[in-house]
């Protein structure tokens, strides 16, 4: 399998030999659709910090989009401030940290990335939609339904990409109930209402990405264990040359 030419001629710089690697093992894992809808509804990329999980996202995003046809995308993260980097990255075409080619094209069609609150029911043509939020955010709306918020019910009725970042703030289920603090709590509905969202149909996928993973902790591997689809952790960072010591 070699990547389709339209994810190298559509991101800003040339791909490092293990975001290629990345992308290739999640083509692998989505490539049978009726597989992947049983099997790999559900991954995580777990990369080192400064390797470029952005840039693996991005093509993940236009991989999905233009072999499957999905347009409906919610990146998820815990902190406001992470949310403006990712603006940054993939709506300001403008910001030299852009990680698109300043003109999204695909097989002679022009792309456009669209920031939205809720998704539109009649879609426009060759458009991407992309919501950015909070996990809490997120949380609320569902919770709490008001005008211009998403609801399970919209959200029901169209085929979904969740991109959660910084996903291990993401496991307050795998502690003991009888140990969580009131904010843990929170964060376990947190946690539970993005499953809710993946559960809407078969075809939606959460897609996240950490540099930081405890494995050695018994319920995180256990709910892990079958969902990582790459691995590029620090010491591989810095063996390959492309961080340095610390």
């Amino acid at each position: 399998y070699q990547l389709p030419e339209y994810l190298k001629a559509n991101l800003k710089d040339n791909l490092r030999p293990y975001q290629e690697e990345a992308l290739r093992y999640f083509y692998y894992s989505q490539f049978k659709q009726e597989i992947a809808d049983r099997n790999y509804k559900h991954l995580l990329f777990n990369m080192a910090t400064g390797s470029g999980k952005t840039m693996v996202m991005a093509g993940a995003i236009l991989y999905m989009f233009k072999e499957y046809g999905y347009q409906n995308f919610i990146f998820f993260v815990h902190t406001d401030a992470i949310i403006q980097k990712i603006k940054e990255n993939l709506l300001n075409t403008l910001s030299s940290k852009y990680l698109f080619t300043q003109s999204l094209e695909i097989e002679g069609e022009r792309i456009v990335i669209e920031s939205v609150d809720t998704f539109p029911r009649q879609p426009s043509k060759n458009t991407i939609y992309l919501k950015l939020s909070t996990i809490h955010k997120i949380h609320d709306e569902i919770n709490k339904t008001k005008e211009n918020s998403i609801t399970l019910e919209d959200l029901a009725e169209i085929p979904l990409v969740l991109l959660g970042d910084e996903a291990h703030h993401f496991n307050a289920e795998t502690r003991s109930r009888a140990t969580l603090t009131t904010q843990e709590k929170e964060k376990l509905s947190w946690e539970r209402t993005i499953e809710q969202i993946l559960a809407l149909q078969d075809k939606n996928r959460l897609l996240e990405f950490t540099a930081t993973i405890n494995l050695d902790n018994r319920d995180i591997y256990q709910k892990y264990k079958d969902k990582i689809v790459y691995q590029y952790d620090l010491k591989k960072f810095m063996t390959d040359g492309f961080s340095k010591k610390v």
